[in-house]
């Protein structure tokens, strides 16, 4: 049975009522999918929920029906025209699909990023391993494909039931009837995307106004909706945010950016040591027994080796990645430029001058190299290693070069226990110089769809999670890369710097709760040395590239978003920084403080309230106060020098950099 109205007005409304329920049900599904990464619902109003997740789907479904809604409402006859009425609902059904496939995607996505997808994560459709790995979630998500056609199939056939009721009316009224419904529906199209406001200090409502219902940030996931969250980035795709809190010279001498390497006790690390940087894909803290609190008794270890050398080890027991993805490991790392809103190599600003840690490296005397067995083009690390100072590439172009195409995992790469020996035999060319190395390894094989080299099937057990049998493969790898370098003459001569791209994940509240989502593992280990100890002070990737060149003397002016970790002076009111969810998080080696750009909203004492569940932001104090405005200080030069591109020392131009650095 058809229902006909006699207003194209209620037609618009009972078919947009189609996409409302289908947006519901898609957020029934995303929480029931993902409740145990978000906290429990009860901690925020009930209405207060429902309101905000009603106001986000409202936005969505204007900006994907914008069209629909007008060409529905065009206050002419050709109007009344079936084939024109065709055309509409084509428009109604490929517009609403796309946000429909957007939307189902996250919600088997979010539990890899735990926040929800914006443009910068399309990043990855520029690598060729996209497309196999597209077909591998569709796979694992079947369920999700068929969810997706039963709303697809709402749509079609809900539309189809509702159709409009011809009555015989004089022109003037048809022209004057329709204009009015169309100039209703643009007032109100206008209101909502506001916030539902007429107020002239409003303007388009954006990710970070999911707090107006919420002060949980783990709740904004379930009241945000794609593909708003999509739509709103795109718009700021090209632009960095006005950050601005203090006067600029205030703020500069607050949150530095030009450092200068101090003295320090160097533990026997000198520039004729080798360093080795070894950044382990997903390898999250909450998976590794050496750094978790949170495995069982007697439960199996899934990195026995990285545990055994932690007993060697300067372990840094508190530290935290400073982006979401793979993408962002390296400009934290090599350049110490963390990611926040959108990966910082998405950015165009990201096109600049740098001098980063392999060209300072360089200065010392250092050859430099970068080995990953992914494809050169991959997550444009060769491209950002060439600009900060990397001479030599070793990837999976190289390695099949030489070994043939028999090693490819079908996905990502070389196996990781197939690339390590790669790696050896060109460190050993590269030691036959009469010059110390400085390279990094970015592993490869502990990634979704965390596959297991044919033969080795059977020689890792399950963990608790599908990623844990990857990881003790890549753990396995990793120790036989050591076995096999350290009777090699620069063995006891290499500081190792050991730590993960990202998290990826956690079976436990503790390690899917801010901060401890973010935590990865980090560890400096030189063979044979005095350089052993547990240090508890908070530590980030931005920090690595100040502390190296701290330990080994640099002598010149360099740019560092981060600081030296062993220089006390510039460890005061310190924190490490990440964004997600609409806010930032910064953690400090007592709390953790949920920053919204304007004011901290939460404080919590992480170590003793894991899931923040005391929000001690009404017992602020001075220290406080001189932290969060380190904060403020910190995200205005953020916001500046990302604006400027500006990558170098102060005061020190692109030419004059080529001067200095003579």
């Amino acid at each position: 049975m058809k229902l006909q109205f006699k207003s194209r007005l209620t037609i618009l409304l009972a078919r947009l009522l189609l996409v409302y329920i289908a947006f519901m049900l898609c957020r029934m599904l995303f929480y029931l999918f993902n409740n145990d990464l978000i906290d429990p619902l009860n901690a925020t109003a009930t209405w207060s929920l429902i309101k905000g997740s009603l106001m986000f789907d409202t936005v969505s479904i204007i900006y994907i029906n914008m069209l629909f809604i007008f060409l529905s409402l065009l206050p002419l006859h050709v109007a009344e025209n079936k084939a024109y009425q065709k055309v509409v609902f084509a428009i109604f059904i490929v517009f609403n699909s796309v946000g429909l496939l957007i939307n189902t995607a996250d919600i088997f996505y979010y539990p890899f990023k735990q926040a929800r997808l914006v443009l910068g994560d399309f990043v990855l459709l520029k690598d060729d391993s996209f497309m196999p790995l597209l077909g591998d979630f569709v796979t694992d998500y079947w369920y999700g494909f068929l969810f997706y056609l039963a709303l697809v199939a709402l749509l079609w056939f809900g539309y189809k039931a509702v159709g409009l009721k011809y009555t015989e009316q004089t022109n003037k009224r048809f022209y004057i009837t329709n204009s009015i419904q169309l100039a209703v529906m643009a007032i109100a199209v206008v209101f909502f995307v506001r916030g539902a406001t007429f107020s002239a200090a409003s303007f388009p409502i954006t990710m970070n106004d999911a707090f107006l219902y919420t002060q949980n940030p783990s709740h904004t996931s379930v009241i945000l909706s794609n593909p708003f969250c999509i739509l709103r980035t795109m718009s700021k795709s090209n632009k960095v945010p006005n950050l601005k809190y203090f006067d600029q010279f205030v703020a500069d001498n607050m949150a530095p950016t030009t450092h200068k390497a101090i003295d320090w006790e160097t533990h026997e690390i000198d520039r004729k040591t080798n360093v080795f940087v070894i950044v382990l894909e997903s390898f999250g803290k909450a998976h590794l027994k050496g750094f978790s609190d949170q495995f069982k008794p007697g439960q199996e270890a899934n990195t026995p080796f990285i545990d055994s050398l932690m007993q060697h080890s300067y372990v840094f027991t508190n530290t935290f990645q400073n982006g979401r993805r793979s993408i962002d490991a390296l400009p934290a790392i090599w350049a110490s430029i963390p990611s926040f809103k959108e990966h910082f190599l998405s950015l165009p600003n990201s096109v600049a001058p740098y001098h980063g840690l392999p060209e300072c490296m360089t200065e010392m005397g250092y050859q430099t190299a970068f080995f990953h067995g992914g494809v050169r083009e991959s997550m444009g690390f060769v491209s950002f290693g060439k600009v900060t100072g990397v001479k030599n590439f070793y990837s999976r172009q190289e390695y099949e070069a030489e070994n043939g195409s028999g090693d490819f995992d079908g996905k990502w790469g070389i196996w990781d226990h197939k690339f390590f020996p790669y790696v050896h035999k060109k460190l050993n060319g590269m030691n036959k110089k009469d010059k110390p190395f400085f390279a990094t390894l970015f592993t490869l094989s502990s990634h979704h769809p965390y596959a297991i080299p044919e033969g080795m099937e059977n020689k890792f057990t399950e963990g608790t999670m599908p990623i844990h049998r990857a990881i003790k493969y890549s753990d396995y790898s990793l120790q036989q890369f050591f076995n096999s370098i350290k009777n090699e003459p620069w063995y006891n001569n290499t500081l190792f710097v050991i730590t993960a791209d990202h998290s990826s994940g956690a079976d436990s509240r503790k390690f899917n709760k801010q901060p401890y989502e973010y935590s990865i593992p980090l560890m400096f280990f030189k063979p044979g040395g005095n350089f052993v100890g547990v240090d508890d002070k908070v530590m980030q990737h931005i920090d690595i590239m100040p502390t190296l060149l701290g330990m080994l003397d640099y002598e010149k002016p360099y740019f560092a978003f981060g600081t030296d970790h062993f220089d006390k002076t510039a460890s005061k009111n310190h924190f490490a920084i990440n964004h997600s969810n609409g806010v930032f998080n910064c953690t400090t080696d007592e709390f953790c403080y949920i920053f919204n750009e304007k004011d901290v909203i939460t404080k919590f004492a992480y170590k003793t309230d894991p899931l923040g569940k005391h929000n001690l932001i009404a017992t602020k104090t001075a220290k406080d106060d001189a932290t969060i405005n380190s904060i403020k200080a910190f995200l205005q030069e953020y916001s500046i020098h990302v604006s400027k591109r500006d990558y170098l020392p102060a005061g020190i131009g692109e030419k004059g950099m080529a001067q200095v650095h003579k």
